[in-house]
């Protein structure tokens, strides 16, 4: 359909679009408003460093073009909030910090470096304001000397407590979830109210049960959470496959664990809530503990829905669009009524060619008027009152995650719309508003026969009819949250409480948490690695210089927690599905760790280097000064190429050299590994005239490289230095910072 009234309604849409957007920009100045800049000059010059280049994707309250901020991370301009945040900002350690890594390694902003916008991009005053203020937080560290540690047999002392105070036919089936790991490094109170009504809103999201589950407190700390499977129509068999996916999984040395099984009848009835948040918000755990149907046909069969035939019957109602929050093209979304409230479904298209556009073949799907979608997304209410979610194919087939050339997700980093947390990061409210165009583009011309038209007429109610159903969709759920004492609008810096409790999961590891994951003191966990068994010491002596990636903390934590405590790996007999739960996004690793934390003038330290992948090398040692030398390659060792898993001792036992500590102050030891053999951030190797490479200020010749790549991604004026790296090329990098006295 080519009609002048279609082409006029199109046009329309762009203009109602754009006064949305002056609206939603007047709504979004006010929340901009309430964030100050820092009063200090280091903190402000970071601060606007931010505010240029990142905020529009990562800050509450002044995103642009985007609802929720990107990565699940909306506070970037809250220094004193991100500052303490050690998975972004090592105090005193730039370039081992995951924030300023992002950037140095040009993979932000994603918008300048990966979709080639023309848009700010840090320049490098910014990038050495930013070292500037990482620099300055040196002292700055956090302390929890006031909180009341509480140990793992503490955890089993206070349930053994309540499920002593429950009857005991309530008993059996209770379960707990716990957050005391964060509640004993003194986690953000405000944070700590967002995890845990996230778990408890996830446990409804779960249930199959008419009853909402209340969020329960059983210990002073606040940090044990009490859930029962009879309220959520869960199994004890459905308990059983979530321990035996749990990583963490580990009884504690205590007698009180066997009046813990006696009462319930599992080995253990607590698990992590951030674990728990992670693994059964996304498939394949969200799937099998929701029971969803293995395609879209017999969901709607399970929920009682005739789709083919409400549409004869003129009883779905449609909305069609151009685009949506995730949509790439067309879109159309269709709810059926359903013994618990709704079924909407959506259909979603990879272009908007032939039967692909819906303003040229409205009705279907198929037949010689209707159109041909190539997957959808199914939301559904339960008898509570919450929200389910199921993506398929084309063909109706279930799918864990939906094709980026069709749906994404613009928090995630692999934009892909995950089933169930990314449709909870998009529906937090409930059902979002939708505007039809596709009724008054059909109804509006004669291109179309009087039966097409008849039909769209019945199948799309006015703009008002739909919006008043949508409005009590949504209060059905807002209300159910509700009844569950949550607060229906508490985010977390803008993003939705069950996604940002599982992206706290999904943070890197540092000593402090490592040790309150095995239920260990600070000091406690100290010593314990000094007696540890030596397979582990790399990792230990990682966790004391830096970060270790959730994945890899993940694969070790029941062995490490056999190894240097008294507790007792879990292992769950006759649970055949021991892979039905996520696992944690494999990151590039690279790691340098020194043999000690401090050395004095004249030392002959030693640097161990580990890359999860093969790579190229480049290890440079920068002074309190910002003078870098380039440690590896050098002239005796032109070769950078290191395998992975590969330990790379620096210096090696027969190297032809000796690397000494030369000046007191601070040394940065950083590592650089590449996919491909290439310059590195602006350093230029001339091994005829010196055997190790000087870089006269590290910072800047950083910065420039980045800031002609920045240029050369968006298309701007050409630059007679060739650009140091392709856009996307893969990168890792590390940095420790070790004292000369």
């Amino acid at each position: 359909m080519n009609s002048d009234y279609g082409s006029k309604v199109r046009r329309w849409l762009v203009v109602s679009a754009s006064a949305a957007l002056v609206l939603s920009a007047a709504a979004t100045a006010l929340h901009a408003s309430e964030i100050q800049p820092p009063a200090d000059p280091v903190s402000k010059a970071a601060f606007d460093a931010l505010d240029r280049s990142c905020a529009r994707c990562h800050q509450e309250g002044r995103l642009v073009g985007r609802d929720s901020p990107a990565s699940d991370f909306g506070n970037i301009l809250k220094l004193d909030e991100i500052g303490k945040n050690r998975a972004l900002i090592v105090p005193g350690n730039p370039y081992g910090s995951y924030l300023f890594k992002r950037i140095v390694d040009r993979e932000m902003p994603f918008d300048v470096m990966v979709e080639k916008k023309n848009a700010p991009s840090p320049n490098e005053a910014d990038i050495k304001a930013l070292e500037a203020w990482i620099n300055s937080l040196a002292v700055q560290t956090a302390t929890c000397e006031t909180h009341k540690f509480v140990s793992n047999k503490d955890i089993v002392a206070s349930i053994a407590a309540d499920l002593d105070n429950l009857p005991r036919t309530r008993a059996a089936a209770t379960r707990y979830l716990t957050l005391t790991h964060f509640t004993n490094i003194c986690t953000d109170p405000e944070a700590l109210k967002v995890y845990a009504q996230g778990a408890i809103k996830l446990v409804n999201s779960l249930s199959r049960s008419s009853d909402v589950v209340r969020l329960e407190m059983i210990d002073p700390e606040h940090s044990i959470l009490r859930i029962n499977l009879d309220d959520i129509g869960l199994k004890p068999s459905d308990w059983d496959l979530i321990l035996a996916n749990d990583p963490y999984a580990v009884q504690t040395d205590t007698q009180l664990t066997n009046v813990l099984e006696s009462a319930t009848g599992t080995k253990l009835p607590y698990v992590r809530a951030d674990w728990f948040a992670f693994a059964a918000s996304r498939p394949p755990l969200y799937n099998r503990l929701l029971g969803l149907a293995p395609s879209f046909r017999q969901l709607a069969q399970a929920e009682g829905v005739d789709v083919d035939d409400d549409i004869r019957r003129f009883l779905a109602k449609r909305a069609g669009f151009q685009k949506s929050g995730v949509s790439r093209n067309n879109r159309m979304i269709e709810r059926h009524a359903i013994h618990n409230g709704y079924f909407w479904t959506s259909y979603d298209f990879a272009g908007n060619r032939q039967k692909q556009d819906l303003f040229e073949f409205p009705l279907g799907p198929g037949g010689p008027d209707g159109f041909d979608p190539d997957g959808g997304e199914t939301i559904f209410s339960l008898s509570n009152g919450y929200q389910a979610y199921f993506l398929n194919n084309a063909k109706g087939e279930s799918l864990d995650k939906g094709p980026t050339t069709i749906v994404q997700d613009k928090s995630r980093k692999d934009l892909a719309v995950t089933n169930g947390i990314s449709c909870m990061g998009c529906h937090d409210q409930g059902m979002n508003p939708a505007t039809d165009i596709l009724r008054a583009s059909v109804l509006g011309g004669r291109s179309f026969s009087k039966d097409v038209r008849d039909a769209v007429a019945a199948l799309h109610p006015l703009p008002g009819v739909m919006d008043g159903v949508i409005e009590d969709d949504r209060k059905r759920f807002t209300g159910a949250l509700i009844r569950a004492g949550l607060d229906p609008t508490l985010k977390l810096n803008g993003v939705e409480m069950i996604n940002a409790f599982s992206k706290r999961f999904e943070d890197d590891v540092d000593a402090a948490q490592a040790a309150a994951e095995l239920g260990l003191t600070k000091d406690e966990f100290a010593k314990a690695a000094n007696d540890a068994d030596r397979r582990f010491k790399p990792l230990l002596r990682r966790l004391d210089q830096g970060l270790v990636p959730r994945d890899q903390f993940e694969i070790v934590f029941k062995d490490l927690a056999k190894d240097i405590t008294d507790d007792v790996p879990l292992e769950v007999a006759g649970v055949n599905d021991k892979d039905a739960a996520a696992k944690p996004e494999s990151k590039g690793s690279l790691s340098v760790t020194s043999d000690r934390n401090s050395y004095r003038q004249g030392d002959t330290p030693r640097f161990t280097v580990l890359s999860n992948a093969d790579c190229f090398l480049t290890l440079t040692n920068v002074d309190d000064k910002g003078e870098g030398t380039v440690l590896f390659p050098n002239k005796f060792q032109q070769h950078n190429r290191i395998k992975a898993n590969a330990e790379l001792q620096f210096p090696a036992a027969d190297a032809p050299f000796q690397y000494r500590m030369k000046d007191k102050g601070f040394e940065t030891v950083i590592g650089v590994c590449t996919e491909r053999a290439t310059d590195v951030d602006g350093i230029k190797h001339d091994f005829g005239k010196s055997a190790f490479t000087i870089v006269d200020n590290y910072t800047r010749s950083v910065a420039r490289s980045i800031v002609i790549e920045a240029k050369n991604a968006t298309g701007g004026a050409a630059s007679p230095q060739k650009p140091v790296a392709d856009a996307g090329r893969e990168i890792s990098r590390a940095a420790i910072k070790v004292e000369v006295r």
